[in-house]
């Protein structure tokens, strides 16, 4: 069965798949050795590993041991320990199960462009260039299941399969929370298009999932079965934030005080500026969010929502506000929009896409460097040196122009134009 569907594949696919396994395989080597004989330390085989052992002997999730993440990506973190025994070789099970979801949505980013495309390769090409680029995110991090989820949903939406994008996006959703930033857009695609029963299903599908997903730990602790939400209410201002990146820059000349600490698993700042907007930031970004929703709305109402075009440009902006107006912006989060820059050449002209391209390839570079100035050679919660600050500000304004450019498409219209400037 598995020699048949790899058989009737396409040729470009079928090579594609082929070129990103050898290139996976050869980064794997490298990076588990790395971890290896250098004693990094992994969060997977460290916090994940300790989820895992905790979970495989019985223990309970929220109301047994404390823990940030949603329920389906606690299910994925055990996965893994089935088939290892120990932190190391948790690892490689991980990896290889992110292998599997990356391969999965090559074939979501091939199928998605062969459509809209004369040139699917291409597109699968920036997906395999942009993932290797963040290689030690896509092993040492979860971010890679629900990318694949939410590429799985666009997917399934230009097949015009609403029922699988809407359960692809329950379960990213109850995966990573995310995701679920796209629903609405859906819904009122399908709405406009009177697809009624494919929006009402979709709702049934989203209850169903978010509910059996969460039953089991509301009947073990009801108290504790939405801690993973809570958890992040009381974080503070992210050292990678945009704001953050602001203040930091500012306390350099000395126009404010602030305090570097560690607290929620990040380096986060304090003081009387940062504490102040890090309050302002959810609903800063509440308001940016419903105002996207609303003229997409309109847009629909109107047909100028241009199909799966403007659903691709509308999922990205209301991403990428989601990372960028935010009081968090980890560096793994970069690989959320993966799949809408790798896709970009169907929705910007060819001019805005290149730009888009060295602008995000710009920002994983600078989130590599971010790693070794502020990271490899600091300890939690200390002050950050001001190459650092000037690392984390310069990617995110280069995060914040790529920003621009997507407001500005779904702005004018979803149609690609060489005079978007």
């Amino acid at each position: 069965m598995v020699h048949e569907f790899f058989s009737n594949l396409p040729d470009g696919l079928v090579r594609s798949m082929k070129k990103f396994t050898l290139i996976y395989a050869i980064a794997a080597v490298i990076i588990y050795t790395a971890f290896s004989l250098t004693g990094i330390a992994s969060e997977v085989g460290t916090l994940y590993y300790r989820y895992a052992d905790l979970m495989i002997n019985g223990q309970m999730p929220y109301s047994d041991f404390a823990a940030e993440y949603p329920p389906f990506a606690m299910l994925l973190i055990l996965i893994p320990r089935l088939f290892s025994w120990s932190p190391f070789s948790y690892q490689i099970a991980f990896g290889v199960m992110a292998y599997l979801f990356l391969l999965a949505g090559l074939y979501f980013v091939y199928g998605i462009a062969e459509k809209y495309t004369e040139n699917p390769v291409k597109c699968v090409n920036w997906y395999i260039i942009f993932t290797i680029a963040l290689f030690d995110f896509a092993v040492d991090r979860y971010d890679v299941f629900p990318m694949v989820m939410v590429l799985g949903a666009l997917y399934f939406i230009s097949k015009e399969k609403y029922a699988g994008a809407w359960a692809m996006l329950a379960l990213g959703t109850v995966t990573k929370l995310y995701p679920a930033l796209l629903a609405p857009i859906l819904l009122f695609y399908l709405i406009s298009k009177k697809k009624n029963s494919d929006a009402l299903k979709g709702i049934v599908i989203c209850l169903v999932i978010g509910i059996g997903s969460l039953l089991p730990f509301f009947i073990a602790d009801a108290g504790t079965a939405l801690s993973f939400l809570t958890y992040h209410m009381d974080r503070g201002l992210q050292i990678e934030s945009l704001p953050a990146s602001v203040i930091m820059f500012l306390s350099v000349f000395e126009l404010t005080d602030i305090t570097y600490n560690f607290s929620f698993g990040s380096d986060n700042i304090a003081g009387v500026l940062p504490d102040a907007i890090a309050g302002v930031m959810m609903p800063l970004m509440i308001v940016a969010l419903l105002a996207t929703y609303i003229v997409y709305l309109r847009k629909c109402m109107k047909n100028s929502d241009d199909g799966f075009k403007g659903i691709l440009i509308a999922s990205t902006l209301v991403v990428m506000i989601f990372m960028i107006v935010n009081k968090v912006l980890s560096s793994q989060y970069l690989l959320w929009i993966i799949p809408f820059v790798a896709l970009g050449f169907i929705v910007f002209s060819e001019k805005i896409d290149k730009r888009n391209l060295i602008l995000f390839g710009g920002s994983i570079a600078l989130t590599q460097l971010d790693l070794i100035v502020n990271y490899a050679f600091r300890g939690a919660g200390e002050e950050l040196s001001i190459l650092g600050i000037l690392v984390i500000l310069i990617r995110n304004i280069l995060m914040v122009i790529m920003l621009w450019y997507v407001v500005r498409r779904f702005s004018k219209g979803f149609a690609p134009s060489d005079e978007d400037l």
